[in-house]
């Protein structure tokens, strides 16, 4: 392939992949990832050589060994306190960079250039009706889960597939079943207690006669798990995005099974992260986790062209950031998803905007082609998909719990925070979980304080990690103690 197609041969592959071509005849080399950027590559370049590798430790584990020197990257630190995830390339190291998806490293002699060879666009295309589009979205769809789940086949697995109780992991399980793989999946799930997460995805499985394994997130014990996380992710994003699923995956026999299958990005592939039912210009609000510090960036920390919104979110937030939600699974095991797949990614994109906002078609191709995946409740609704719905500001709302809405609206503006975050009645409600599990409150509380000290050097960000920190949430106390678990474990 590489002989017939040129260096960026692998832009055939498919599936999740990263890998090395070296021409000894022509002394060159090829550092690759791939579409998505889901087998990430880590880099430093030197005059007189480069280190790579799959893990930022181990460049870091290399450095060390060789007496070499690196150091903390403060502005991507505000990437960390900002979006909760890096943007771009960068890391918290000033002297690793990270290779962005659908992009590879040549190195010719001496010369090192970096290429992008895949570039995500979403031009939408009008020539199709929507009879025509759902039928293309169903049959690549199919194809696209067969190819993953004979892969488990290949080797003899079992299939385990994520389940919850939303559309995404739902129309993987609910398309692979329908295929045929039903009685060898084993579904799972992880979130609070009697939350419908759980109820959803119990009732899905038992239907369909599938394996079904629960793991509840209960008093947020799994947010304890900070430096084990920090040593998978570097700290390149907020580590309650990976506890709950590492703490459910710890306790799973994975000899059993090949691929970890799931639906993620699901709802902004086949719906959008557009926030209007167009194409909009981006800006530095989006996909942000806190807004607090927003004011610490600017636009020149982009250095890429992103023609509208969703591509900004969907490599920075999709890419970058919940992608790194894959890395405990891909410790001992494959994970994909068949929203992933590229031919089906690249149709969907093409889909006009307003085709795909707020489900639109993704709810027409579920009604037409698996109406009795309809008959669960969505877990975003509180409802089924099939009820009467009205659009709030952008947002969709059953109409029988307007009145509900509207209250809790209204509650908010005269001060008294009605959040499910704040309460059990949520998957991860980790403000619930600080406030009414006191040795979780003191494990964080204790953290901090403990380690904010590692700051003393950089005055500013110590101030705005300690008002994040004592002001903000739950999920804004995490931001500041993955920074500080960064910094205790490469630099302390």
């Amino acid at each position: 392939m590489y002989h017939k197609n040129g260096d960026a041969f692998f832009i055939e592959f498919r599936g999740t992949f990263s890998g090395v071509l070296f021409d000894k005849r022509k002394n060159k080399k090829i550092i690759f990832t791939d579409h998505i950027g889901d087998k990430q590559v880590f880099f430093h370049q030197a005059e007189d050589f480069l280190l790579f590798g799959s893990e930022l430790n181990y460049l870091v584990e290399y450095f060390k060994n060789n007496d070499l020197n690196y150091s903390f990257n403060e502005n991507a630190a505000y990437f960390l306190l900002t979006f909760g995830y890096m943007l771009e390339d960068n890391t918290l190291f000033n002297e690793f960079k990270k290779l962005q998806a659908g992009h590879y490293i040549l190195i010719e002699g001496n010369t090192l250039s970096i290429h992008q060879y895949y570039q995500l666009d979403n031009t939408p295309k009008d020539e199709l009706t929507e009879e025509e589009i759902i039928e293309n979205v169903d049959y690549l769809f199919r194809q696209a889960v067969k190819k993953q789940f004979d892969k488990d086949k290949e080797y003899g697995y079992k299939h385990l597939v994520a389940l919850s109780g939303g559309l995404d992991s739902r129309m993987t399980t609910w398309v692979a079943n329908d295929l045929g793989y039903g009685e060898n999946i084993v579904n799972f799930t992880f979130s609070q207690s009697d939350y419908d997460d759980e109820t959803i995805a119990k009732e899905i499985a038992r239907d369909l006669k599938h394996e079904w394994i629960f793991k509840f997130l209960d008093n947020g014990l799994c947010l304890k798990n900070l430096e084990q996380v920090l040593k998978i992710t570097s700290g390149n994003c907020i580590y309650s995005g990976q506890s709950h699923g590492k703490s459910a995956l710890d306790l799973i026999d994975k000899s059993n099974f090949g691929i970890l299958h799931s639906g993620q990005l699901g709802d902004v592939i086949l719906g959008t992260y557009s926030s209007e039912p167009k194409h909009i210009p981006y800006t530095l609000f989006d996909g942000v986790y806190s807004r607090k510090y927003i004011k610490r960036l600017d636009k020149s920390v982009i250095k890429r062209n992103y023609p509208n919104q969703e591509l900004f979110k969907m490599y920075q937030r999709g890419f970058n950031g919940i992608n790194q939600g894959l890395l405990p699974m891909q410790e001992s095991m494959e994970t994909f998803s068949p929203f992933y797949d590229i031919e089906f990614l690249e149709f969907c994109f093409h889909i006009p905007v307003e085709l795909r906002f707020n489900h639109y078609i993704y709810f027409k191709w579920i009604q037409k082609k698996y109406p009795e995946a309809a008959k669960y409740k969505w877990e975003i609704l509180r409802g089924k998909i099939t009820e009467t719905k009205v659009t709030i500001r952008g947002h969709l709302i059953l109409l029988r719990r307007l009145p509900i809405v509207v209250m809790q609206y209204y509650l908010n503006k005269l001060g008294f925070k009605v959040f499910p975050i704040n309460t059990k009645n949520h998957m991860n409600p980790f403000d619930y979980w600080y406030n009414t599990n006191e040795d979780l409150k003191i494990f964080m509380d204790e953290y901090y304080h403990e380690n904010i000290e590692s700051l003393d050097s950089y005055t500013p960000l110590k101030k705005d990690c300690k008002d994040l920190y004592t002001k903000g949430s739950a999920s804004e106390k995490t931001q500041v103690l993955t920074l500080l678990a960064f910094l205790k474990l490469n630099f302390g």
